[in-house]
């Protein structure tokens, strides 16, 4: 994963958590307020699933590469 891509993954995540953030400040009972909330739940988990896949593998990755040839 280049730098470009990590940025790309960072800034996704900031703005999913900033979402959720103020979707939780308008919770009001609405039927509307529960939609954006549950929307932006969503997301979060999603751009938190991408993360922890891609950092993941990228450290399943140096494990491997430090296994000696046989």
């Amino acid at each position: 994963m280049n730098m470009e891509q990590r940025v790309a993954l960072a800034w996704r995540l900031g703005k999913a958590e900033a979402e959720l953030q103020e979707a939780v400040r308008g919770l009001d009972g609405s039927p509307a307020s529960r939609t954006r909330y549950a929307q932006a739940r969503e997301e979060h988990r999603r751009a938190e699933r991408l993360a922890l896949v891609v950092l993941g593998a990228q450290e399943a990755s140096s494990h491997v590469e430090q296994v000696p040839a046989t």
